[in-house]
């Protein structure tokens, strides 16, 4: 099915992840009430049997209809085709992401238009087999997996996504997509692959006009059981008209979705969540964050120690937050106590 980039599409999910998605989310059983409004609005027994007579309805050339339908929606995002994204949607359907952020095509956002497409910066979706299903002769229910490979990292996230399809003249339309996380084979001892954070890091931010600005500054270190890393971060105003930020943060492993996550509060107002995978010799960082007046931002960070006192750190672009689509890279260094 469907999606995009901080998350799949169903042949495709919505990564902002990231991630945005990223990101890394991916999809949810589907919410019923896109679908149930009509077939709900009578006895139950007249819903059973819309069910059962539902099973007839769908023809191998709807099926066949559908799959070519989410193929060319999945080509679209591939080219970063905006008018082709929203033309594929229902003028209220829905995305629900892994994060639990909605969004609607229509709107635009789903796509940024801009350098990263020519950079080869899109996330790859690789769909694996789905289920159709027909609830009425004119909607379909799409159920399958999907893996989703963000820009510099090889190890997918995996994730399931549901999509309600409707026809719409002699096309089918998308009016939602749910998608979830798919659970991974992990333990707590996972975290010890981290051990090599402990340590003061500084950062040089680049200031007004590319000029070299004040340094970002990072400590990490284990809690007294060893079972968080606690990092504590400055993150200076780089134009030189406000405060610092101060940013602290806890990182540990979550036995509830049996992942490492991240847990941070800023002294700004802002906090922010986020989930931790491994990809090869680095750390995918898909994270989603309040701000103060409310809002909602997604980020992609990927940290890569380099061995000794060095660890490469990139963002990617969030193409739902409208940026310029170029991703960003900098060194953290460490920094040896004097004395």
């Amino acid at each position: 099915m469907v999606t995009r980039a901080a998350h799949p599409a169903p042949t495709v999910p919505i990564v902002r992840c990231p991630f945005r998605a990223v990101a890394a989310r991916l999809v949810v059983a589907l919410g019923v009430g896109l679908v149930c409004g009509s077939l709900l609005s009578g006895q139950a027994g007249q819903v059973v049997e819309a069910a059962e007579a539902a099973e007839a309805v769908g023809s191998p050339a709807d099926v066949a209809a559908i799959r070519a339908a989410a193929a060319a929606y999945r080509a679209a995002l591939a080219k970063g085709d905006e008018h082709a994204v929203k033309a594929a949607w229902t003028a209220d359907g829905d995305i629900v992401d892994g994060w639990g952020r909605r969004l609607q095509p229509r709107d635009g956002g789903l796509l940024d238009g801009g350098p990263s497409a020519e950079a080869g910066l899109r996330p790859e979706y690789r769909v694996q087999e789905s289920q159709i299903r027909f609830v009425t002769a004119d909607v379909a229910l799409e159920d399958g997996a999907v893996d989703v490979v963000l820009p510099g990292t090889t190890n997918p996230i995996e994730g399931w996504f549901s999509a309600v399809w409707v026809r719409s003249g002699d096309t089918w339309k998308l009016a939602g997509v749910r998608e979830s996380e798919r659970p991974v084979v992990a333990d707590d001892d996972m975290l010890e692959d981290l051990d090599w954070l402990v340590g003061d890091w500084v950062l040089n931010a680049a200031g007004a006009e590319g000029k070299a600005g004040p340094a970002m500054e990072m400590r990490v270190r284990w809690d007294a059981g060893r079972t968080f890393l606690v990092r504590d971060a400055r993150v200076p105003d780089v134009t030189g008209g406000g405060d610092a930020v101060e940013v602290h943060q806890r990182i540990g492993w979550d036995p509830l979705v049996r992942r490492i996550r991240s847990w941070s509060f800023s002294s700004d107002g802002s906090r922010g969540e986020a989930t931790w995978f491994r990809d090869g010799g680095s750390w995918v960082v898909m994270q989603t964050a309040v701000l103060p007046d409310g809002r909602r931002e997604t980020a992609v960070n990927i940290y890569t120690y380099e061995g000794g006192d060095r660890c490469a750190w990139r963002t990617l672009p969030d193409a739902l937050d409208g940026d310029d689509g170029q991703p960003a890279r900098s060194t953290w260094i460490r920094v040896q106590k004097k004395g």
